[in-house]
């Protein structure tokens, strides 16, 4: 299988962009967002010179026009400036992303080589992270370099996990043993590192994401379900053995009534918001630019039973979802429910058979992972933005294109 592992070459410097997009993502900013531009623009230089954008206009299309569109519309319209045009040039990013990938054609050996990307740049963060922290001991958490504040690390890794987990499922039977355990290593490696950050909701989204991509291999009758789950339990319930920081987290905050570590008061303050700019919110990137003040002025003039306070004062609302509301209102909080819903339908609707090949399985556990740990992490924390926002598309994207490419064929038994 390695000898059929050539990279791209049809179109070898769009997609040394893209190769390095994907590396640099968790590593660097600077030369994350110079391949992101390096990316768009030849890209879009080949589809212009080639006359072909990918096939025809389609439903995915104009839900990612729109949500594209719906950013700056909350910008122009948005309750107060600050922020507002910068935090929809982050959708921009990466949902211009998801739109090229999903209007490209890459071969299996291309794909296969940006997982393996996805993969080992991941692994080159971690092992930087643990450096500072065990080492270095310049950082009292376990985080990737680029991505930053440990519950985003632990977002983004939980991710990785689902790409390596779903890559090495897919392709077992069709590797040798220095691959198997390259691959083995790396699952067991973010497994436990996703642990160590000691994020609850990515740790258990995480284990949640493992259990149902088995049910549904298992479903396809590809693998043995009963034994594959006990096994990985019984993995998990050795990780938790030797990293118990999430069960001692959750037991400390529950013993000190601090089970949502102040992001009920967050959730609050950004109701608050909301309720003051309800069709267009305070603009992407303005959680954390209104004073308490402001809170307490706005609030004045309502009749509601909820009041800020100044514990739920934050750069943001620690919640995909009331932070949508918030910064977007109801116009882009709708969107955007739009395109969670839209993504886990088309999920459930294109789980592949078991006689697909391993490619289709490797690429939909990777956008099964990045929905589930965006949709249910989103409920704490303020998911699918920047670095994992970024990953989050591109993982959708590659397995869109997929599922729409003509040399899709299930293997012959």
């Amino acid at each position: 299988m390695l000898n059929k592992l050539k990279p791209e070459l049809r179109y070898p410097a769009e997609f040394g962009w893209l190769l390095a997009l994907v590396f640099f993502l968790p590593l660097f900013e600077a030369p994350k967002n110079l391949s992101w531009l390096g990316y768009v623009i030849t890209w879009a230089y080949n589809r212009a010179r080639d006359r072909n954008w990918g096939g025809p206009w389609d439903r995915w299309d104009n839900l990612l026009a729109l949500w594209i569109a719906s950013g700056y519309l909350v910008a122009a319209f948005a309750g107060i400036r600050h922020d507002e045009w910068s935090g929809a040039n982050d959708m921009l990013r990466y949902g211009s992303l998801l739109w090229f990938l999903k209007r490209s054609r890459y071969s299996e050996s291309a794909l296969l080589w940006v997982l393996g990307t996805v993969i080992a740049s991941t692994l080159v963060a971690l092992f930087w992270g643990y450096w500072k922290l065990y080492v270095a001991k310049t950082s009292a958490d376990l985080g990737l370099n680029s991505v930053g504040h440990v519950n985003h690390s632990a977002i983004y890794m939980a991710i990785v996990l689902g790409v390596a987990l779903g890559l090495t499922t897919a392709y077992w039977k069709r590797i040798g043993t220095a691959c198997r355990a390259m691959l083995g290593v790396a699952v067991a490696a973010l497994l436990v590192s996703v642990f160590v950050t000691g994020s609850r909701a990515a740790a258990g989204a995480a284990v949640l994401f493992v259990l149902v991509f088995i049910a549904a291999l298992g479903v396809r009758r590809r693998i043995d379900t009963s034994r594959n789950t006990l096994l990985a339990m019984l993995g998990i319930a050795v990780v938790l053995a030797v990293f118990p920081s999430v069960l001692d987290k959750t037991i400390d905050r529950t013993e000190r009534g601090l089970v949502f570590s102040f992001r009920d008061k967050i959730w609050t303050n950004g109701l608050v918001e909301w309720r003051q700019f309800p069709l267009f919110g305070v603009g992407m990137g303005n959680f954390g630019h209104v004073t308490l003040e402001q809170l307490h002025d706005w609030s004045k003039s309502q009749n509601w039973d909820i009041r800020p306070s100044g514990e739920g004062i934050n750069s943001h609302g620690h919640s995909l979802y009331l932070t949508a509301l918030a910064e977007r209102g109801l116009i882009g909080f709708g969107i955007l429910i739009a395109v969670l819903l839209t993504w886990g339908r088309t999920l459930q609707r294109g789980v592949p058979g078991a006689l697909d090949p391993p490619l289709d399985w490797a690429l939909f556990g990777s956008a099964l992972a990045a929905w589930l740990i965006t949709v249910l992490v989103g409920i704490v924390n303020t998911t699918l933005h920047h670095e994992h926002g970024i990953l989050a598309a591109l993982l959708l994207g590659l397995w869109l294109a997929r599922r729409e490419a003509p040399e899709r064929v299930p293997l012959q038994a």
